[in-house]
């Protein structure tokens, strides 16, 4: 009898731990991957961006679409969260960090001095990377071959919008739409804007704090440069924070790396022939709102959703809104 027991209590936590999510070797890395609500609902992969792990998602937005019949699938991409982590520190980081904090300062200011070109957008290439955003979206296309789902709701923010991107342009026969949130067709593309000046500064801000192992006040520095002015932090930043490092932050991810390998991909949008939405902050400091427009013009008949006043974020008040815009547009696959 106790064998028994103890069998029905295993079988119990099992099921709990699938149900909020698991591991799974895929494109020969360990993917963590997690799913929400029916399996027989229409499939909602969201991806996330840069430095970031399934748990940026807000849960209301997760269980809106749920609520709303779908099927959510998050996962973490490969070097963050529970997934593997493909990049590690490199040396000359670990020699840095014990220097002198006003030498560490001097070099972060080198350093990014060297990172912009003269209209002051990011300067890609040049760092070695061990992937790059195809390898990425292989794993997001990786995950639905192992869940058995020929096509889905293809939903990427920031650098997971690149990436959503590329599965669009690149598998457009897993795709039913295509929805591009806060992101880019190239940090480089001529004619666009790059990050404010005050955002610049946050990063330097949030760098130099990472090299003193004071990661929390780090992640706290970056992300509350991304606000916009129409909704003030409520405390969102920090319940992000601490649910990001207690899933796993990959402090030395590879993703910017990944980034810079991966070409840009203006020229071949207008390719895209699958039902688009656009969603963008208008005060967005990193990916400024230029970048989403430039998308939405280029994809054919494709729905642009501006976000007034929104920076690099999901403000909690907008997010019935969102996924008001998101419902409607799947439903019109």
């Amino acid at each position: 009898m106790k064998k028994f027991f103890a069998l029905i209590i295993f079988f119990v936590f099992t099921s709990l731990n699938a149900m909020n999510g698991q591991s799974t070797n895929l494109n020969n890395i360990n993917l963590w991957w997690e799913g929400h609500g029916n399996t027989n609902n229409p499939p909602v992969l969201l991806i996330m961006g840069l430095n970031a792990n399934l748990k940026r998602w807000p849960d209301e937005l997760i269980s809106g679409l749920v609520n709303e019949g779908f099927y959510v699938i998050t996962f973490d991409n490969r070097d963050s969260g529970k997934s593997s982590w493909v990049t590690k520190e490199p040396s000359i980081i670990k020699f840095i960090k014990i220097l002198p904090s006003f030498i560490q300062n001097a070099i972060v200011e080198g350093l990014f001095s060297q990172m912009f070109d003269e209209e002051g957008r990011f300067l890609m290439g040049g760092a070695p990377s061990e992937y790059n955003l195809s390898d990425m979206a292989q794993d997001g296309i990786a995950l639905l071959d192992h869940l058995g789902i020929n096509k889905a709701h293809i939903v990427g923010a920031s650098m997971g919008g690149m990436i959503a991107q590329v599965i669009a342009l690149d598998h457009p026969e897993r795709v039913h739409t295509f929805t591009g949130i806060m992101t880019t067709p190239g940090f480089d593309t001529k004619g666009l804007s790059g990050p404010t000046l005050e955002y610049v500064e946050a990063m330097k801000k949030s760098f130099k704090l990472s090299l003193q192992n004071e990661h929390k006040e780090s992640m706290y520095v970056g992300n509350s440069a991304l606000l916009g002015t129409r909704y003030p932090d409520d405390g969102q930043s920090e319940k992000l924070i601490l649910l990001t490092m207690e899933h796993g932050n990959n402090n030395n991810s590879g993703h910017m790396a990944a980034v810079g390998a991966s070409p840009n991909r203006m020229h071949r949008l207008k390719t895209i022939a699958v039902p688009s939405l656009i969603i963008h902050g208008s005060e967005d400091p990193l990916i400024p709102q230029d970048h989403g427009i430039a998308i939405a013009n280029e994809i054919q008949n494709s729905k642009l959703y501006i976000m007034e006043g929104v920076g690099h974020n999901f403000p909690i008040q907008l997010i019935p809104e969102i996924i008001n815009k998101l419902v409607i547009h799947f439903n019109e696959q």
